[in-house]
């Protein structure tokens, strides 16, 4: 595809999806779904395999929670400058190089799996956070993208891009789950299956047109990189702080779902990630209702809807007598949970009505320092207090968030 006609989207006067050139708007979404997947893949793939991954190292379930934990640690600073980087140098470059990490971090992995002892597990985990680094910068990079894209309805346009994340959930859960059965509960083939999908994600880079940026330097204000991040952090803190007690709540939900089931139930690893796979596909099939309903409620309104689903989840999940209603009961916390970053993503977006990609990256650095805390905190109580405790951090941190969230309301107009 020739780039002779220069960027489709310059600066802060992006065009409307119907002037665009559609043949190269519909490759990079397609671009950004499939690279989005990488980052989902191996993001979501930790939970069914942590309790497997425990036995392949001989290590307790505490210290192989802590591959999640660094990788999301190492997704902060990727978050953090892959929006910047976004806006910068163009989609094409930054998420080639992105995919390429997580996927030299993931392959670390498999081969000190497949040889054992060839190297020491704290090498498997710094290569496990500089996965992470890659995720992040993909997330930020992918979900910048598609808001600078889809500027008419970019609340639409980003709750079903992340739909992805629920449906590659499904996807990874119910795969892992296939494959810790037929291997029995070996996680290599898991890590073979992600890096395999990350070859193919990155073909797809080729049809993104490699002169292709969301903004140039004619269009950036005279302030200085730190000056412009102060002024978005200032106009971002409400959704900041929301997002700060939401988002990691629902990262931890879903990367311990398996974990939860196998301590709480007794579930075996292969079970507990097929039963997982339902709260999946009950989180997709409520964030494609959530795509269409904030055309009419409006983006504000569905953050507080979500929040007091999440909440009622939350003391279902406490009530729960057996494992089938306990996951049930998840599927409802993630039913709720499940459009509250993406439309928190979007009112952020429309708040500063500029940097697309930078604003994606602060708002996902954030959250990756609540998902950081949350997945630690949250497998530190399932796995030394009781199963009861992390259900109650989870329900007093939302609660927080909601009464945060009123002061999301807009004063006068519907916030899209």
């Amino acid at each position: 595809m020739s780039t002779s006609s220069g960027p489709l989207i310059q600066g802060n006067e992006a065009k409307k999806p119907s002037t665009m050139n559609v043949t190269i708007m519909v490759r990079m979404t397609v671009a950004a779904c499939l690279v989005f997947w990488i980052f989902v893949f191996a993001d979501s793939g930790w939970g069914p395999i942590l309790v497997p991954l425990s036995n392949q190292l001989q290590v307790s379930l505490t210290f192989s929670g802590l591959f999640y934990v660094v990788w999301s640690t190492g997704y902060l600073p990727g978050a953090l400058i892959g929006g910047a980087m976004l806006d910068l140098y163009g989609p094409q470059r930054v998420l080639f190089w992105a995919s390429l990490i997580v996927l030299f971090g993931f392959f670390s992995i498999y081969v000190g799996l497949l040889v054992p002892h060839v190297a020491p597990v704290i090498a498997l985990l710094a290569v496990a956070g500089l996965g992470g680094v890659g995720g992040g910068v993909i997330d930020a990079s992918t979900n910048g993208l598609i808001s600078a894209i889809y500027t008419g309805r970019r609340g639409m346009a980003l709750n079903l891009f992340n739909l992805l994340y629920p449906l590659g959930g499904v996807l990874v859960a119910l795969t892992n789950a296939g494959l810790l059965k037929l291997f029995h509960n070996d996680p290599r083939p898991c890590f073979l299956f992600t890096m395999c999908f990350t070859v193919v994600a990155m073909i797809s880079l080729l049809g993104i047109p490699a002169k292709y940026r969301i903004g140039d330097k004619s269009s950036i204000p005279r302030k200085s990189g730190t000056e412009e991040s102060l002024s978005l952090v200032t106009i971002l803190a409400p959704v900041i702080i929301v997002m700060m007690l939401t988002s990691g709540i629902s990262s931890s939900v879903r990367a311990w779902t398996p974990a939860y089931l196998h301590v709480a139930y007794a579930q075996t690893p292969a079970i507990a990630a097929a039963l997982s796979s339902i709260t999946w596909i009950l989180a997709a099939c409520s964030r494609l209702g959530a795509a269409f309903l904030i055309l009419r409620i409006g983006s504000w309104r569905l953050v507080m809807l979500g929040i007091g689903i999440t909440l009622l989840g939350l003391v279902t999940i406490i009530l729960s007598p057996n494992a089938v209603i306990a996951t049930l009961a998840i599927a409802l916390t993630s039913i709720g949970l499940s459009p509250i970053f993406a439309t928190c993503l979007a009112i952020g977006s429309e708040r500063a009505g500029r940097s697309f990609g930078s604003v994606a990256g602060i708002l996902l650095f954030v959250s990756g320092i609540s998902t950081v805390f949350s997945g630690w905190f949250f497998g530190f109580l399932l796995n030394m207090v009781g199963p009861s405790w992390p259900i109650l951090y989870c329900f007093t941190f939302v609660s927080l968030g909601g009464l945060m969230a009123l002061r999301l309301r807009p004063a006068h107009r519907k916030c899209l």
